[in-house]
């Protein structure tokens, strides 16, 4: 029998998946930079390649824990990007952002009393970019196309077609990859969630804000960039009707006769 789970139940397993999700990912952040003290640059490519291991372990071990409950969504874009291919209900989608949101907040609120001020001090973990030195444009379609990339990629691993026990090796994976070229572009965020807890805590002990970039950059195009995922997937992975030529498609096998049949009389 399919267990069912209640959707509180479910949202609970939202807020603590999201919430470890931003301590461990983000926190990794703020424990490089501590580490790093003074040195320049603050964070290099092996650093980079140290945090998006812990982003990716972090979700892999979600996705084994949380996924047979929830789902294991702890991103918004990807609650959207299930919404709009009808793999989710959008009555449940509310609830689902709010205990992402407030587990981020949570998530963040851990990293600061782990800290203490030198968390806000070292940006929270936090999501921007340099407008000196990357345009908007090039901001926006870097998130937008990481969070694509991410949604494409859960869909085919979850589906009943594919090998569903590598999924949490398989996302946290892509995950890596991803980061690892966007990473020094926007920060990667790829989750608006995860981009808002730690601006918010930020703003809370009165460190550095980026709110301006907030909804351009790190909400509107990751659910964008999931929902175009999510349609691009499906028109990809459904079969479809094969419109063979007339001549074939009327054409059979005559029973009587060892040989098939080669043209219609």
């Amino acid at each position: 029998m399919e267990e069912k789970f209640h959707l509180s139940q479910r949202v609970v397993a939202e807020l603590l998946g999201t919430a470890l999700l931003v301590l461990v990912g983000p926190g990794s952040v703020v424990a490089t930079l501590t580490l790093a003290g003074k040195s320049v640059p603050a964070v290099s490519g092996a650093d980079l390649l140290g945090i998006s291991f812990a982003f990716a372990f972090i979700i892999a071990a979600m996705v084994y824990a949380i996924g047979k409950i929830s789902g294991c969504h702890i991103n918004p874009a990807v609650t959207f990007g299930l919404a709009v291919t009808k793999r989710f209900p959008w009555r449940e989608v509310p609830a689902y952002w709010s205990a992402q949101v407030v587990g981020a907040v949570l998530g963040a609120l851990a990293i600061w009393a782990v800290f203490g001020h030198s968390a806000i001090t070292l940006g929270m973990g936090m999501t921007s970019f340099n407008q000196h030195a990357t345009s908007w444009g090039s901001a926006i379609f870097a998130e937008g196309l990481g969070t694509a990339v991410l949604m494409f990629t859960i869909l085919g691993i979850v589906d009943s077609r594919s090998p569903g026990d590598l999924a949490g090796i398989v996302i946290g994976g892509v995950v890596i990859a991803i980061i690892m070229i966007i990473g020094p572009i926007t920060g990667a965020s790829l989750n608006p969630a995860r981009a808002f807890g730690p601006e918010l805590v930020s703003a809370l002990g009165n460190g550095k804000t980026f709110w301006n970039q907030l909804l351009p950059v790190y909400i509107l195009p990751g659910l964008v960039g999931a929902g175009v995922a999510a349609v691009a997937y499906d028109f990809l992975a459904k079969p479809r009707l094969v419109v063979e030529p007339v001549i074939e498609a009327v054409t059979h096998p005559d029973p009587g006769s060892p040989e098939p049949a080669t043209s219609v009389r």
